[in-house]
This record gives C-alpha cells, sequence and structure tokens, in this order.
C-alpha cells in the first residue's frame, strides 16, 4: 500500500471526477467518482467490456479509500482497497507532491459471502479532470437525456475501428463530415466517400490514439462528448460528429 497524503479532501456532490488506469497493470479501465463528504460512489467500466461496475464506499481523513464493487444485479463482486498517494507510483507526475490526482492500490474478487478471495490485484489510476452531472446523467450538457445514446455511439464507432470494419465506422458518422486526407482538410459528403479514403483517414497512428481511449463514460462540453483528446467528437445521438485525424 502507497503511503497516505492527507491533502485529498473533496465534497462536491455535483462533480464527477474522471480517473483512468489499469488493473493488475493491463486491464484497461476508467473510473468516475463523486464525493460527498466521506461518502464515495461511482462506477467503473473495462475497455474489454465496457459494462458498468457500481463503487460506493468511503474516503478516510488519511486519504485511504475503500469501494465495494457490485454487478447489475446488486451482488458484491469486488472491493478496493487504495490511497491518493503524496508521490507518483506510476511517474506520470513525476516527483511533484500530490492530492487527489491518483489511486493506488489493490483490487480483490469477494465470494458469496462478501470475503474477499484469490490473489489481489494491483490498482493505479490517474486523473483526467472533472465534468459537472450527475451518475445517471453526464451529458446534459448536450441536452442528453438517456446518457447511453452518447455511451452507444462511442461504443460503435470504436468497436468498428478496432475491427476494421469500414462499413461499421462509415455508418457511425454525421454527414458531410471534414477529415484530413493526405494533409488537406476534406468534405465527405456520404458513408461510401468515407469509405473510398478509410485508409488515409484511419491511419496506424490515428486508430492507435482513438483505441488507446475507453468510448464511455466521456469527457463532454458543449459541442459534444470527446473521444481520445479530441480524435473524435460524439453528437447527442450518439453519431460522430468530428474527426481529427
Amino acid at each position: 500500500m502507497q503511503q497516505a497524503s492527507a491533502a485529498c479532501v473533496r465534497d462536491e456532490p455535483g462533480r464527477l471526477w474522471n480517473y483512468i488506469g489499469t488493473v493488475a497493470g493491463k486491464h484497461k479501465v476508467r473510473m468516475v467518482l463523486v464525493f460527498s463528504g466521506a461518502q464515495v460512489q461511482g462506477v467503473y467500466t473495462y475497455a474489454s467490456s465496457l459494462r458498468d461496475l457500481r463503487v460506493n464506499g468511503t474516503l478516510a481523513a488519511d486519504s485511504r479509500l475503500t469501494l465495494q464493487e457490485q454487478d447489475a444485479g446488486g451482488k458484491l463482486t469486488g472491493r478496493f482497497d487504495a490511497t491518493f498517494p503524496e508521490r507518483d507510483p506510476g511517474n506520470t507526475y513525476g516527483d511533484s507532491p500530490l492530492s487527489c490526482d491518483v489511486i493506488a492500490g489493490e483490487w480483490r474478487k469477494l465470494d458469496a459471502s462478501g470475503q474477499a478471495v484469490g490473489e489481489p490485484l494491483s490498482v493505479y489510476l490517474r486523473t483526467e479532470g472533472a465534468t459537472s452531472g450527475s451518475l445517471g446523467r453526464r451529458y446534459g450538457a448536450i441536452g442528453v437525456r438517456d446518457d447511453e445514446v452518447v455511451n452507444a455511439g462511442a461504443a460503435r464507432f470504436w468497436r468498428g475501428v478496432k475491427a476494421g470494419d469500414k462499413a461499421a465506422v462509415a455508418a457511425t458518422l454525421r454527414y458531410p463530415i471534414t477529415v484530413a486526407v493526405q494533409g488537406k482538410r476534406t468534405r465527405i459528403a456520404d458513408a461510401a466517400a468515407l469509405i473510398a479514403v478509410y485508409d488515409e483517414v484511419f491511419t496506424p497512428r490515428y486508430r492507435d490514439a482513438l483505441l488507446a481511449d475507453i468510448p464511455r463514460h466521456l469527457f463532454v462540453r458543449d459541442q459534444g462528448a470527446m473521444l481520445a483528446n479530441g480524435g473524435a467528437w460524439i453528437g447527442a445521438n450518439g453519431k460522430v460528429t468530428a474527426i481529427n485525424n
């Protein structure tokens, strides 16, 4: 367990704090937490499944974070025992002093009785920042009532890119759309036109940048939900509205 810092204090029920990282050093996850005094609740998702797991627990005065994990049916399935360390064990922030920037610790599987079983798995998450909203309505800034519209649209696009399915990717875009082709901004009128230049748009570098992100619980602002640091933007109807390749 990392040395804890007393500096992490949050009490912002209307803010969603977003973290991305790994479990066991290889399973990529995004976690969204809401802090209300000592109480913490949230969700997290694995890139491999894109399904939410609920978490709830406490943040202690010494910055130790304990979260119980529940599946869709409310059954306890795991537990996070972590802390917000004073120094970054993952070297994302070098030797800079930290407050609530990194979550480090372990995850344990729980059996039917709630007892930890098996070997603990390492957890390392770094902050991506915060957005306004609630766990049930993240994308209100773009007029979305059902977050799954955006999440599902982002997932369709991301999975299509991952599979190299040109038709599937083309079907997720809102046309006309402007992309870069051989270094020039080019207006694409429809799916057929996108497929014709697909390999020039979805270069290996651009594809890797998209797939490095997790298409769920995205950062949002008035222009849409952002995937891969602005590599693509998702609109309120779940369609990709901008490609920045």
